[in-house]
C-alpha cells in the first residue's frame, strides 16, 4: 500500500503540473489573441477612415478630412504597433516551444524620405493633367464650333471665351477632386494592401516581413500630411474660382467671408 500511495501521489503531482501548464498555455493564448485583436482592429479602423473620407471629401468638409488623416497617423504608429507585433511573436514562440524571433530592428526602415511604393502625387502632376483637360476642351470646342459660319468674329470670340471659362472652371474642380482621390488611395493602400500583409506576416511568425509592412504603412501615413496640403491648396483654388461649386460648404465659407469683410458697427 505504501508504494501504491506513493505512485498515486506522484500521479496527482504530475496532474497538477499539467493543470498549471494548461493554465499557462491558456493565459498565453489569451494574451496572443488580445494583441492580435489590437493589430487587426487598427486595420479595420483604417478602412472605416476610408469610408469616412468618401463622405467628407464629397461634402468638401476639409476640416473633417484633416481630422480623419490626423487620426490615421495616430493609429499607424510604429511605437504603438511594433510592441504588439513583438509580443505576439514572442509569446507564440514560448507557447509552441519554437526559436525566438530575431528582435533586431532596422530603424532605417522607419526613417522619413525612404523609397516606398505607396501612391504619390505632386502639384506638377495635377497641373499637367489640368492643362491636358483644357487642351481636350479646346479640341471639343473646335469639333463643335470650328466649322460654324460666324457672321460676326466678335461673336465667335465671345462664344470661345465663354466655353473656355466653363472648361477652366471644370478643370479646376477636377484638379481638386484628383487631390482628394489621392488621399483616399493612400488610406486604401494602408488598409487594403499593407495591413492585411502585416497581419498575415505576424500570424506566420515572419517578423522581418511584418516590420517591412509596418514601415511601409508608417511611410504612407506620413505621406497623408503633404497630400492633405495639396488637397487644401487645390480646394482653395476651386473655392476662389466658384464658391458655390463646393455646395453647402462653399455657401458657408462665402457667408463667413462676407461677414468678416463687412464693416462693423461702432
Amino acid at each position: 500500500m505504501g508504494d501504491l500511495a506513493k505512485a498515486v501521489a506522484e500521479l496527482e503531482k504530475e496532474l497538477e503540473n499539467v493543470r498549471e501548464l494548461r493554465k499557462i498555455v491558456e493565459r498565453l493564448d489569451t494574451e496572443i489573441a488580445t494583441r492580435m485583436d489590437e493589430i487587426e482592429t487598427i486595420g479595420s479602423a483604417v478602412l472605416d477612415i476610408h469610408g469616412d473620407l468618401d463622405n467628407q471629401i464629397a461634402e468638401y468638409d476639409y476640416m473633417a478630412v484633416e481630422q480623419s488623416l490626423s487620426y490615421l497617423r495616430g493609429l499607424v504608429d510604429m511605437e504603438e504597433v511594433l510592441p504588439a507585433i513583438d509580443a505576439v511573436l514572442l509569446l507564440t514562440a514560448l507557447r509552441d516551444d519554437e526559436p525566438m524571433p530575431d528582435p533586431t530592428l532596422p530603424l532605417s526602415l522607419f526613417e522619413s524620405g525612404g523609397s516606398w511604393e505607396h501612391p504619390r502625387l505632386s502639384q506638377e502632376d495635377l497641373d499637367r493633367d489640368f492643362q491636358a483637360d483644357l487642351a481636350r476642351a479646346d479640341r471639343r470646342w473646335e469639333e463643335i464650333w470650328g466649322d460654324h459660319d460666324w457672321s460676326d468674329p466678335d461673336e465667335r470670340d465671345s462664344q470661345w471665351a465663354e466655353g473656355r471659362a466653363d472648361a477652366e472652371q471644370e478643370a479646376i474642380k477636377e484638379r481638386a477632386h484628383r487631390a482628394g482621390t489621392h488621399l483616399r488611395e493612400l488610406v486604401d493602400y494602408i488598409g487594403d494592401t499593407l495591413w492585411p500583409d502585416l497581419v498575415e506576416a505576424v500570424e506566420a511568425g515572419d517578423r522581418g516581413r511584418a516590420v517591412r509592412a509596418l514601415a511601409a504603412a508608417c511611410a504612407a501615413a506620413r505621406e497623408t500630411e503633404p497630400a492633405y496640403k495639396l488637397y487644401e491648396v487645390n480646394l482653395s483654388a476651386q473655392y476662389s474660382s466658384s464658391p458655390m461649386s463646393l455646395g453647402a460648404m462653399g455657401e458657408f465659407l462665402s457667408d463667413a467671408e462676407t461677414w468678416l469683410l463687412s464693416p462693423k458697427a461702432e
